[in-house]
């Protein structure tokens, strides 16, 4: 292995880390003037930081079993697309605002909990623990807990199953997409 082909392992701090970075500069207006600047690049974070396939198949619950492979792939990408979407309209504006690293310690069945603190000088911060297990030798992110109690995980699987099991899973396709829609108007 010649050394420019050496790839070095990013630790959990530094994954989070780095997500927090991309939302910081989206906040800052570096990613664009517009919700669509924010959300490419978030995007692009996402997909480098956080284990996507693993969390969709998690919020789906039971009904990831009744999918097809193409609609497995379909409720991946809704997945991917409904949290960038979620993160660009939430992280829009600048004020002195940055994330504080607070530790990492070791988690339930070889996960990491990476604990932060978003610092906003104008308002109450906010606690965001991430949750990593490795996937294919990275550091990915499984879940993301707000002030030590609502994990995005657990929210997301209750409000899924609830609407598969009501109306069935082309409703919640429809309505994830609706979020979506929303997020970006």
């Amino acid at each position: 292995l010649a050394e420019e082909d050496v790839v070095v392992e990013s630790t959990p701090t530094e994954v989070v880390e780095s997500i927090h970075a991309t939302l910081i500069e989206c906040m800052k207006g570096t990613c664009g003037p517009d919700f669509q600047g924010r959300y490419d690049q978030i995007l692009s974070q996402l997909d480098e930081g956080f284990d996507l396939p693993f969390m969709a198949r998690i919020s789906i619950g039971r009904a990831w079993k009744s999918l097809s492979p193409e609609q497995a792939r379909e409720f991946v990408d809704l997945s991917r697309r409904y949290s960038a979407a979620n993160y660009a309209s939430n992280f829009d504006g600048y004020s002195d605002q940055y994330f504080e690293t607070l530790g990492e310690e070791p988690a339930a069945r070889g996960t990491i909990l990476v604990k932060t603190e978003f610092v906003q000088p104008t308002d109450d911060n906010v606690k965001f623990d991430y949750r990593l297990r490795k996937t294919n030798g990275r550091w990915r992110v499984i879940d993301v807990t707000l002030d030590g109690k609502v994990s995005e995980m657990t929210l997301r699987r209750a409000d899924y199953t609830s609407v598969i099991d009501r109306d069935g899973y082309p409703a919640l396709v429809q309505a994830i997409q609706k979020k979506i829609d929303q997020y970006a108007s």
